[in-house]
């Protein structure tokens, strides 16, 4: 009778023993839990461009948990900034107040990154910028916890002047700009540019973000004798895409230009045959064969990736690369690793310099033709096809 009882006990314990360590609680003491924030516009105007960038964050979050060579559970916290500093500074301090955020990647909106890097600075978590490209940002204090893995505007901007200046050779332009202070950065930024290769600013106007009737403005533009070749514009989608409208409707042939706050696809969906021959200076260009495009793809997120997602994307995983060399405990240790991180990843060669600014950023020319954004190099502009506007 002993022996039976003794026998039952056994297999009680053995049974009891083996549940335990087939449940998911005993999985989930596997791997440390590591949280990763994410913020970015979710609603509003520039909701596009966050959600495509929220769904590569999440992308590469979901890549990292189905790795093995990770002692670390990654669990993606996504918050909206609604392109706004008082809901971004909100969003941040409600991220960095839990212990368990080791870093995160922020922001589309300069004005919303300004206001919010104070407050990852004074909680001494790590934020890199997937999007704004102010360069206060980094330059301004140089914040141990604040890195950048897109260009910032000056990069930007020389790169625009440069190639519409001396390749097509249009030396007249006319600026309008935002008066956030990305649009402001953005006129700072053309009108330096414009200056260093001897151009001609003819006219400088602002805008009210929000504006719907821009006609005054550019009629009084169209009016000038003599009048400029190039029209840039300093600010993001919405309005960009307003503006090229009624051009289109006033009959304005000038080029129009910019750098990546208009480098969406909801500018070509709102201004369709209108979009035809814009230029800009555009991020990175991620081919639809390339694995990154595939995986999203296959992971049925409903919203385009934009171009801002590879950045999402390439700075999730910087960020998780950091945490598996030095961990995610010690945070001021973790930020100083990622700003020495050399990362390999689809945007190329990721290293920062002393301010935590990208060397890199793969910027590129890019054009509108049949209401899509194309690389430059190859599009009927470049071969001679289509006439480019302001000649």
């Amino acid at each position: 009778m002993k022996g039976v009882r003794g026998f039952a006990i056994g297999l009680f314990l053995v049974v009891w023993t083996l549940l335990f360590c087939l449940s998911p609680v005993a999985f989930s003491a596997e791997k440390n839990l590591v949280k990763l924030g994410f913020i970015g516009p979710l609603t509003g105007p520039n909701a596009a461009v966050g959600l495509g960038a929220r769904n590569s964050a999440d992308l590469a979050v979901r890549q990292a948990n189905e790795r093995t060579d990770l002692p670390y559970r990654f669990e993606l916290v996504v918050l909206d900034d609604a392109s706004d500093p008082t809901t971004g500074v909100a969003a941040a301090t409600k991220l960095c107040s839990d212990p368990l955020v080791a870093a995160a990647t922020t922001h589309f909106n300069s004005p919303v990154g300004l206001a919010t890097i104070h407050v990852f600075h004074r909680y001494g978590v790590p934020q890199m910028f997937w999007g704004g490209i102010h360069p206060d940002i980094t330059n301004k204090h140089n914040y141990l916890e604040v890195t950048r893995i897109c260009p910032n505007t000056l990069v930007e901007h020389d790169n625009l002047v440069n190639f519409v200046v001396q390749k097509l050779g249009y030396k007249d332009w006319s600026i309008i700009y935002d008066m956030t202070s990305y649009g402001k950065s953005c006129l700072d930024a053309v009108k330096r540019s414009l200056n260093k290769v001897g151009a001609k600013i003819h006219s400088e106007d602002g805008i009210a973000v929000g504006a719907t009737d821009f006609r005054p403005i550019l009629s009084k533009i169209k009016a000038l004798k003599p009048g400029p070749q190039v029209i840039y514009y300093g600010g993001v989608v919405t309005e960009a895409a307003l503006i090229k409208i009624q051009m289109t409707e006033l009959g304005m042939k000038h080029l129009y230009t910019g750098v990546t706050g208009m480098d969406s696809e909801t500018f070509n969906a709102t201004a369709k045959e209108a979009a035809e021959g814009t230029l800009i200076i555009g991020k990175a260009h991620i081919d639809e064969t390339s694995p990154f495009v595939k995986a999203y793809k296959a992971a049925g997120y409903k919203e385009y990736y934009e171009a801002t997602g590879p950045y999402a994307y390439d700075a999730v995983n910087l960020i998780i690369e950091a945490i598996k060399k030095v961990g995610p405990e010690d945070k001021k240790k973790l930020a100083k690793a990622i700003r020495e991180m050399e990362y390999h990843g689809i945007l190329g060669v990721t290293k920062f310099d002393e301010f935590g600014q990208t060397l890199s950023g793969g910027l590129n020319v890019k054009v509108s033709q049949d209401k899509k954004w194309v690389l430059w190099e190859g599009s009927d502009y470049q071969k001679g096809k289509r006439p480019i506007p302001g000649k």
